[in-house]
C-alpha cells in the first residue's frame, strides 16, 4: 500500500486548551462541541494544544456529529456539557454539533508547531479545522501511540 493522503479526509486537526483536553483525558468530558459539523468522513482528530504548548499531542476516535434539533434525542448526561448542550444553554448557544470521544491516544512524541511548518507544510498554528496532511499521517501511525483512555 502506498503512502496515504488526506484526500479520503479521515483525519483533520483541532485546535483545543490543555485545560479541556485534560478534562477529555480524565473521561470527565465524553464529547466535544463544535459550531459546525465536521464531515462524516472524519474518523479521528487530533489535537492541537494552544499556547503555550503549541503543539500536537493527542489523537481521538469519534463518532459521527449528534445534533440538538427538535425531534433528535439527548445526550446521556454522563460528561461535563452534556447537559448545557441537551437544555440549550445561552453559554453553548451555536455550539450545535456533538462529537462523541470513543478513544484517547497520547502521542509517544508531540509535534512542535515548528515541525508542523517545515516538515509538513502548515503555514502556522491551526485556528480551526485542518485536515491532516498525508505526510504526517505517514510518520504517525495513530494506533500506534499510547492508548489512554
Amino acid at each position: 500500500m502506498g503512502p496515504s493522503t488526506s484526500i479520503a479526509r479521515t483525519d483533520a486537526i483541532l485546535p483545543m486548551t490543555d485545560e479541556y483536553m485534560q478534562q477529555i483525558v480524565r473521561g470527565q468530558k465524553n464529547y466535544e462541541f463544535r459550531r459546525y459539523l465536521i464531515q462524516p468522513s472524519v474518523q479521528r482528530v487530533w489535537f492541537y494544544l494552544t499556547a503555550p504548548l503549541s503543539h500536537l499531542a493527542y489523537i481521538c476516535e469519534i463518532n459521527r456529529a449528534r445534533t440538538r434539533k427538535e425531534g433528535d434525542d439527548p445526550l446521556i448526561e454522563d460528561g461535563l456539557g452534556n447537559r448545557e448542550f441537551n437544555q440549550h444553554h445561552p453559554d453553548w448557544n451555536h455550539y450545535d454539533f456533538a462529537y462523541r470521544v470513543r478513544s484517547v491516544y497520547r502521542l509517544r512524541r508531540p509535534v512542535t508547531l515548528q515541525e508542523l511548518k517545515s516538515r509538513y507544510g502548515m503555514k502556522g498554528a491551526p485556528r480551526s479545522l485542518v485536515y491532516v496532511p498525508g505526510k504526517l499521517m505517514d510518520d504517525i501511525a495513530w494506533g500506534d501511540q499510547e492508548r489512554i483512555l
